[in-house]
C-alpha cells in the first residue's frame, strides 16, 4: 500500500512540474544529444584554446547551471504550494515526503544533464563530470539543511532578512495571493535577471554573449523561461486568467505582423552595371588564352555544412593554393551553398588581404575559429524570442542580423588591414577582381514560397541561361552588405531564420532560405555556368581544359537495417537527410557520365568523416574539432591529386 501510494503521489507531483520537465528535456536535445552542444562541452577547460574563453566559459557554466538547478528545485515548489494533493500517506520523517523530495530530485536534472553530455562529448568519463555531480550533490545538501540554515540567519540578525522566505510544504494549496506576497522578492529577482539579461544582450549583443559562452546562454535562457512559464501559471490562480493560453495564442495571431527579419540592404550599389555572364567569360577566356594555348579553368562547388563547411572549404582551397600558385587565378567560378558560402567568402578575402597564400590560411583560421555561436543564441533566446509575441515588428531583434555583425566584428579582429570587407557590399568588394579577370562568387539560395533557386551573382544572366533561377539584384536593385549576401545562403533551419525581401518598390516578395534546400553542393549552378564556357570556347575557337573541384563534408546518413521504432516521424526526416546528402552525389555523376568533355575531370576533395566523430552543423569549432580538420586536409588533397 506504501508503495502504491508513494508512486501515486510522484505521479500528481511531476505531472503538476511538467513546465520544469519540459524545459530540462528541451535542455538535454539542445546540450547533450545535438552534436554542436557536445561540441562546446569537449571545449571546456581552464587552459586557453584558440579565440575560445575556455577557462571563463566553464566557469560561467558552472555558475549558469548552479542558477539553473536552483530554479528547477524553487519552480517546482512554488508549483506545488498552489496544488493541493490528496496524498493518503507519507514516508515517516519530514524531509522524506514526496512533496519534498521530488522538487530537491529535480534540482539535479542540469548536473545529470550536463554530466551526460560531456561523457558523449568525450566518449568516456573525464574529471570535469566529477565536478559537476560534485556540485549537484552539495546542492542537494544545502536544500536539506536550508530551514536550518534560515532560522540560524535570523537568530544572528542577518541584515537581509526579507529574502529568507519560507513556506512550510503541506498537503492543501495555499491562496495565489499568500504564494506572491510571500515571495514577491523571488519574483521581483527573477524578473529583474531576466531584465537585466535582456538589457545586458541588446546592448552588448556580441561581448556580453562570448563572455557568458554559448552553453552559459542556453542554460540562462531555459532557465529564465522556465521561470517565466511557471509565474504566470501562479498568476492565473491569483487572477483567473488564462495567461499561458493567451501567451501562445498571441504567438500565432502575431505571426501575422511581427516578422521582424528583413534583410539589409545598402543605398550604394548599381547591380544594373554588372557585366553579362557570356561577356564576362569571353573576356575571361580571351584573357587566359593570351597567356597560355589551353587555357585551364576550375569550377569550384563548396558544399554546406555550417561552419564544418565554412572551416574546411578554405582548408582545401588554401592548400590548393600553396601546393599551386596559379590555382586562384585559374578559378573563373566559385558555385557555394550555406557554410560553403561562408568558407568561399572567407578564402577570398584572406586571400585579397595578402598574396602570401600561408599567411592568408593564418587569417581564415583566425577568423572561422571566432565563436560566432554564442552572440545569435543570446538574441534568439532573448529579444528574438520575445519579438515572437509582439504584435509589431522591431528589426534591432533579428537574431540574423547579429550573426552578420558578429562575421562583421571577426573579421575586423582577423585582418587589420582590410577590417570592412565584411561590411561593404557585396558588389563593392568587386568579386569580379581587376578588369573582370578575378573568380565570380555565386551564392546560392532558395526563394521559400516557390522553390527556386535564387543566385547572388557578380554578373547578369539571361532567362535562358540558369534553369528557374532568380538574380537577386534584379529584385532589389541595391547591393547589400558582404555578410548579409553570406547569410542569405546560409539560413539553415530555426537557427538563422529566413530572410524577408522587398523588392525596389518596398514591397514583399518572399522570404530567401538555405541554398540547401535547393541543393547542398552548388552543382546546378556550376553546370550551367559549364554550358555556357563550353558554348562561348567553341564559338571563340580557345581550347580549354576545365576541372571541377567539388569540396565536401558531410557523411552519409543512409542505413542499411530498416528503421526499428517511431516509424512515421522518423521516415520523413531520415528520407530528407538522405535525399539531401545523396543530391551532391547524383548531380557529381551525372556531370561525369553526360556533361564532361573527354579532357576535363572531377576533383572531389571530401572531409573524412567517422560513425562517432563530432564536427558539428552549427557556428562554432572546438579546438579538438579544428585541429581534426588540419590533420586531414594535406592527405586529402595529395590523395585526390595524385589520382589525376
Amino acid at each position: 500500500m506504501r508503495l502504491r501510494s508513494t508512486f501515486f503521489n510522484t505521479y500528481q507531483i511531476i505531472k503538476s512540474c511538467w513546465v520544469i520537465l519540459l524545459f530540462n528535456l528541451i535542455g538535454f536535445l539542445m546540450l547533450a544529444l545535438f552534436q554542436q552542444g557536445q561540441d562546446v562541452l569537449r571545449a571546456l577547460g581552464f587552459q586557453s584554446n584558440g579565440n575560445l574563453n575556455n577557462g571563463q566559459h566553464t566557469i560561467m557554466l558552472c555558475i549558469t547551471m548552479l542558477y539553473w538547478a536552483w530554479q528547477n528545485w524553487r519552480s517546482a515548489r512554488i508549483i506545488t504550494h498552489f496544488k493541493t494533493f490528496h496524498f493518503s500517506e507519507f514516508h515517516k520523517t519530514y524531509h522524506g515526503r514526496t512533496l519534498v523530495v521530488i522538487p530537491r530530485l529535480l534540482s539535479l536534472l542540469p548536473f545529470l544533464i550536463i554530466s551526460y553530455g560531456t561523457y558523449l562529448a568525450n566518449d568516456g568519463f573525464v574529471p570535469f563530470i566529477f565536478l559537476y555531480l560534485s556540485l549537484g550533490g552539495w546542492l542537494y545538501v544545502f536544500l536539506i539543511y536550508r530551514r536550518k540554515i534560515m532560522v540560524y540567519l535570523m537568530a544572528v540578525d542577518f541584515p537581509f532578512r526579507f529574502l529568507l522566505d519560507y513556506i512550510p510544504v503541506k498537503n492543501d494549496a495555499y491562496p495565489a495571493h499568500f504564494i506572491i506576497s510571500k515571495q514577491r522578492w523571488w519574483i521581483f529577482q527573477r524578473f529583474f535577471i531576466l531584465a537585466l539579461t535582456f538589457a545586458l544582450i541588446l546592448m552588448f549583443p556580441i561581448s556580453f554573449s562570448r563572455f557568458i559562452g554559448s552553453y552559459g546562454i542556453a542554460m540562462l535562457a531555459l532557465t529564465s523561461w522556465m521561470v517565466f512559464f511557471t509565474m504566470l501559471s501562479l498568476f492565473e490562480h491569483r487572477y483567473k486568467i488564462p495567461f499561458v493560453f493567451i501567451f501562445f495564442s498571441s504567438f500565432f495571431i502575431f505571426s501575422f505582423f511581427n516578422n521582424n527579419h528583413e534583410i539589409r540592404v545598402l543605398k550604394k550599389g548599381e547591380p544594373e552595371k554588372r557585366m553579362y555572364l557570356d561577356t564576362y567569360i569571353t573576356q575571361w577566356l580571351m584573357a587566359k588564352n593570351k597567356e597560355e594555348d589551353t587555357v585551364q579553368v576550375h569550377l569550384v562547388a563548396c558544399e554546406g555544412g555550417g561552419i564544418r563547411a565554412a572551416y574546411w572549404s578554405n582548408e582545401v582551397l588554401s592548400e590548393l593554393s600553396i601546393k599551386n600558385s596559379k590555382f586562384k587565378n585559374n578559378i573563373l567560378a566559385y558555385s557555394s551553398v550555406s557554410g560553403g558560402t561562408l568558407g568561399t567568402v572567407c578564402f577570398n578575402a584572406s586571400s585579397n588581404c595578402t598574396h602570401n597564400p600561408l599567411e592568408a590560411r593564418h587569417i581564415g583560421r583566425s577568423f572561422l575559429k571566432n565563436d560566432f555561436l554564442s552572440p545569435i543564441m543570446g538574441f534568439a533566446m532573448f529579444p528574438d524570442a520575445l519579438q515572437r509575441f509582439l504584435p509589431f515588428p522591431v528589426l534591432k531583434f533579428d537574431r540574423a542580423a547579429i550573426l552578420e555583425k558578429t562575421w562583421e566584428k571577426s573579421w575586423s579582429e582577423s585582418c587589420e588591414d582590410h577590417p570592412d570587407v565584411f561590411k561593404n557590399g557585396y558588389l563593392q568588394n568587386n568579386f569580379a577582381g581587376t578588369d573582370n579577370q578575378g573568380p565570380l562568387l555565386f551564392l546560392n539560395a532558395t526563394h521559400i514560397e516557390t522553390g527556386k533557386r535564387v543566385l547572388i551573382s557578380p554578373v547578369k544572366f539571361g532567362n535562358n541561361q540558369f534553369y528557374e533561377t532568380t538574380d537577386l539584384f534584379s529584385i532589389l536593385n541595391k547591393d547589400i552588405p558582404l555578410s548579409t549576401a553570406t547569410l542569405i545562403s546560409a539560413r539553415f533551419p530555426y537557427l538563422t531564420p529566413a530572410g524577408l525581401i522587398l523588392d525596389e518598390q518596398n514591397k514583399k516578395w518572399g522570404h530567401l532560405g538555405d541554398g540547401g534546400y535547393y541543393e547542398n553542393l552548388g552543382i546546378s549552378t556550376l553546370l550551367e555556368v559549364y554550358t555556357r564556357l563550353r558554348t562561348i570556347s567553341d564559338v571563340k575557337n580557345i581550347p580549354i581544359k576545365v576541372s571541377f573541384v567539388f569540396i565536401r563534408n558531410t557523411k552519409d546518413f543512409s542505413k542499411t537495417e530498416p528503421l526499428q521504432s517511431m516509424y512515421e516521424m522518423m521516415a520523413p526526416i531520415e528520407a530528407y537527410l538522405n535525399v539531401w546528402y545523396k543530391s551532391g552525389g547524383y548531380n557529381m555523376n551525372m556531370i561525369k557520365n553526360i556533361s564532361l568533355k573527354s579532357n576535363d575531370k572531377i576533383l572531389n576533395f571530401a572531409l573524412p568523416r567517422f560513425e562517432n566523430d563530432i564536427i558539428p552543423l552549427g557556428w562554432s569549432l572546438s579546438k579538438q574539432a579544428t585541429d581534426f580538420i588540419d590533420s586531414q586536409v594535406e592527405n586529402v588533397v595529395e590523395a585526390e591529386l595524385k589520382k589525376k
